[in-house]
């Protein structure tokens, strides 16, 4: 049996060897479909390292992390609306 890894070096040596130039384009709305995605992708990262820094950050301070915005934890000392 041949080892996978040596395999599949072989079928990308191949498949990479094997190409040729495509005659093809990217219209405007796949483009500007490809932008939004590309926004959207930074976005979204930005947001998610927040919330990250802000959990480590509490980590390693006195202050809490942050409630959640929807609602879902009362504020500290107060009543529940």
């Amino acid at each position: 049996m041949k080892q996978p890894i040596s395999v599949l070096a072989r079928a990308l040596a191949v498949s990479v060897a094997a190409v040729a130039p495509a005659a093809a384009y990217i219209d405007p709305g796949t483009g500007s479909m490809l932008l939004q995605m590309l926004g959207a992708g930074i976005a979204g990262a930005i947001f998610y390292f927040r919330e990250l820094r802000m959990k480590l950050l509490s980590m390693f301070t006195r202050r809490e992390a942050p409630a959640a915005e929807d609602g879902s934890e009362p504020p500290p000392g107060g009543t529940p609306s």
